[in-house]
């Protein structure tokens, strides 16, 4: 479970909104040298032609390359004034339904968050960031298969037969199957359509491999 732990970790960075350290372990190749790791170490090879383009990136300026990832995340996942891929499990799902789609105010989401708190977790202080998003969702399985490869709970933190389903391989599975499975595929193949920039058709790929392997 821990390399599970490290692969949503890599995905939460990948699907948030584009921070320096991003921009860093793209330049440096570390972002692509991690996912291939991660992907031998679960026993699947990524596509054939995974990571092509990423050696652009390569040798440039870090601060330019987080301006152009934020310039594609703006547009993929934020929009003016929609976004190319809704990032929000509920709005994708409704979409995906013929429904109404509705940011916090759906079933999918209000489910999330209600999962989210049974784990003793919460949205950041100051944030108001629906925690439906990929990257939210991506950062719960990595804390979830942490606890299950032996990591400590944070202090007063629900641990052990006190989080839904008795334990945090049953969190993890659960959480898995009513969600990130349910609409996570169905994302990346979007996001690869959409995407402009290698880096994220990358990161979608990768984000399909492992959500498929569980």
């Amino acid at each position: 479970m821990q390399v599970y732990a490290a692969a949503y970790e890599l995905l939460a960075l990948s699907f948030r909104y584009p921070e320096a350290v991003l921009a860093e372990a793209v330049v440096t190749g570390e972002w692509a040298d991690a996912a291939r790791e991660i992907a031998d170490a679960l026993g699947f090879g990524l596509p054939k032609g995974w990571g092509e383009g990423l050696d652009a990136y390569e040798g440039c300026a870090s601060e330019g390359v987080l301006r152009s990832l934020r310039v594609e995340a703006t547009r993929l996942f934020v929009g003016a004034p929609e976004p190319a891929v809704s990032p929000y499990e509920g709005v994708a799902r409704a979409l995906a339904e013929g429904a109404r789609p509705l940011l916090f105010v759906n079933p999918r989401s209000m489910d999330v968050e209600r999962f989210v708190r049974s784990c003793g977790l919460g949205r950041p202080k100051g944030a108001n960031e629906p925690l439906d998003h990929v990257a939210a969702e991506c950062e719960l399985l990595s804390y979830l298969a942490s606890l299950a490869a032996g990591a400590p709970a944070p202090a007063g933190a629900p641990c052990g037969a006190a989080l839904p389903g008795g334990s945090p391989q049953a969190a993890y599975a659960a959480f898995l199957d009513s969600h990130a499975q349910r609409w996570m595929p169905a994302f990346a193949a979007a996001v690869r359509a959409e995407a402009r920039a290698p880096f994220y058709g990358a990161a979608a790929r990768l984000l399909a491999a492992v959500v498929e392997r569980g």
